[in-house]
């Protein structure tokens, strides 16, 4: 079990340093295609979730081919994933920070940006607050020459023979 934690935790490390510009950053747990089952409601199944030594929770999803209203899919997804890790008698204090990477092959959004990160904010006084969930949209068709255009543009060509990703291209030849 723990090495197998090891190997997909050496696969998606170097994701998530990319992502969330955290180069320390140092995973405990890693699921991958995860599934929350509802009994009277639906569920789903995640394609990573991870937990970093600071208990922050990382959920990396891959657009799915038949989706047409990604804003919901990403609000039912980390509505799931809040209520998978707040145990019943909890205080909502208790639940972690949440970062929902969603990768689209397309601009969804169609600003011209590799990256759309959510922001919170009061529409009258404009004031930002923050409630702990974060909303990361990442696509592969525009590429502004970040390092995570860089990371999407490695993923949407699929060379098994280009080493730019470094440790992240070893693993993918391996």
């Amino acid at each position: 079990m723990k090495r197998n934690i090891r190997r997909k935790s050496s696969f998606i490390i170097p994701k998530l340093r990319i992502l969330t510009g955290k180069p320390g950053i140092t995973l405990v747990s890693v699921k991958t295609q995860y599934v929350i089952s509802k009994v009277t409601s639906h569920g789903a199944r995640l394609d990573v979730l991870a937990e970093d030594a600071e208990k922050t929770l990382y959920h990396l999803e891959i657009e799915g081919a038949d989706v047409t209203d990604h804003a919901r899919r990403t609000r039912f997804y980390g509505s799931l994933t809040d209520g998978e890790v707040l145990r019943k008698g909890k205080d909502y204090s208790e639940l972690p920070e949440r970062y929902i990477f969603y990768i689209s092959r397309k601009d969804i959004w169609k600003g011209g940006c590799t990256v759309y990160e959510e922001e919170k904010r009061f529409r009258k006084s404009g004031q930002m607050y923050t409630d702990g969930a974060h909303l990361i949209y990442v696509n592969t068709e525009i590429d502004d020459r970040s390092r995570i255009a860089k990371l999407m543009k490695y993923f949407k060509t699929a060379d098994p023979f280009d080493d730019s990703e470094g440790e992240l291209s070893k693993q993918v030849r391996s």
